[in-house]
């Protein structure tokens, strides 16, 4: 696999967009990072996999990350994922190393006038592990590039290495007002830290130096104050692939909160057990699945035994017809006039499908009696397959739909 050249530079985009191409690129890539080394599924669904920043190359049988100065990709980095001999050295797995023609020594940096701090650290999978914005060096023994940090607030994150304190001496020499993170003295890196403690473990130490800041509790009204703000999470793409992160997104605004009713739709049941594992037994999950009948007469698409699994495991399954899909449908599909259900659901489908869903199925299950009219809830939905939209909302029955609110959006596709 070669990159091209252009005016006698690699052209690293190309090379990347060869990688990419490879089958299942994404499947292996978020297993290594989400099973293996533990990063966070928002982190790699959401900032790495739709900004295409993860490629795979076969022949190293290494996963290749953008070797990015700045904003400019100078070069390639790559983390195998199993033993291999590269260029006649063996690369055990988990090793980082950079493509041989990349400008390690000067770098290219083009630094825009608003990037004001930074979390450095000498490796891609440290780097996910803060879940932060950053430079990796895959090595910080050429310290002179770090003088093109000298303006901004840096945060220098060593690993623990027999030359560590003389390294941490040199970078203070070069940024006398960084912020420097050692990784307990158990620890080698902090993706072992991670593995080992916690994703609250890593962010108290960020927290300790002062890199990051304290997160605001859930902001609530309170007399006049005139607004509240929270985050909203918006995918690339919609689909399946944002399954994982959505989940997580709900839970961890539903623990805020104090949300415990969870509804979310799923078909065939792969994501009503994603849920299950997730949320756990802190929370009830309702599960809506189509009607019978929806694909062809007399067809459940979720079958026996799965019903009977979630049962099993205390979840709620709702099946019934569906609040935007009714008696309306048999007469648009009797006469070709589509009736007020269905014109709610098209209009619902300008937020995207999933918000569509998640709002229909809040109605059905407040029609089944499974959630109260008077409290919150969330509810999540998705496009086609999976989930990638989740809402905070008041639901209602579906004869009082007007009375719904949504008050909050947690996730949602931003392009649909």
């Amino acid at each position: 696999m070669n990159a091209k050249n252009t005016k006698g530079t690699i052209d690293f985009d190309h090379l990347f967009n060869l990688m990419l191409k490879e089958k299942d690129i994404a499947e292996m890539a978020s297993g290594y990072l989400c099973d293996v080394k533990g990063i966070d599924r928002g982190i790699v669904y959401n900032e790495l996999l739709p900004k295409k920043l993860i490629g795979y190359c076969p022949e190293r049988k290494a996963l290749a990350f953008p070797l990015i100065r700045g904003f400019v990709i100078v070069g390639i980095q790559y983390l195998t994922i199993e033993s291999t001999e590269v260029d006649g050295k063996i690369m055990m797995e988990g090793r980082e190393y950079c493509h041989e023609e990349s400008d390690l020594e000067t770098g290219i940096f083009n630094m825009q006038k608003n990037f004001k701090e930074v979390i450095i650290t000498n490796g891609i999978l440290d780097l996910l592990s803060t879940g932060m914005t950053g430079v990796s060096l895959p090595s910080l023994k050429t310290l002179s590039q770090l003088q093109l940090f000298s303006d901004m607030k840096a945060t220098v994150c060593f690993t623990n290495t027999v030359d560590r304190d003389t390294a941490v001496k040199r970078v203070i020499e070069i940024l006398p007002k960084a912020r420097i993170i050692t990784v307990p003295q158990e620890f080698k890196h902090l993706n072992h830290l991670l593995l080992a403690k916690g994703r609250d473990t890593v962010k108290e130490l960020f927290l300790e130096s002062g890199a990051i800041k304290p997160e605001k509790q859930p902001s609530r009204h309170k007399g006049n104050e005139a607004c509240d703000e929270v985050v909203c999470r918006y995918f690339t793409e919609p689909g399946p692939h944002n399954t994982d992160a959505t989940l997580e997104a709900a839970k961890k605004r539903a623990k805020e909160l104090k949300i415990g009713n969870i509804v979310v739709s799923s078909c065939r049941g792969t994501t009503a057990r994603k849920a299950l594992a997730l949320f756990g037994n802190d929370f009830s999950i309702i599960v809506v699945t189509h009607v019978t009948g929806f694909k062809e007469p007399n067809y459940q698409e979720l079958p026996k035994e799965e019903r009977t699994y979630l049962l099993g495991r205390g979840a709620h399954v709702v099946t019934s017809e569906h609040a935007f899909g009714g008696v309306g449908r048999a007469f648009r599909n009797k006469t070709g006039t589509y009736q007020i259900d269905e014109v709610i659901a098209y209009t619902l489908r300008t937020f995207g499908q999933g918000t569509k869903v998640a709002i229909e199925i809040a109605l059905m299950a407040a029609d089944a009696g499974l959630v109260r009219t008077d409290e919150d809830i969330i509810s999540i939905g998705g496009t086609s397959q999976g989930v990638d939209t989740a809402l905070v909302l008041r639901g209602t029955n579906t004869h009082t739909f007007f009375d719904l609110k949504v008050k909050e959006v947690i996730c949602k596709p931003a392009s649909f």
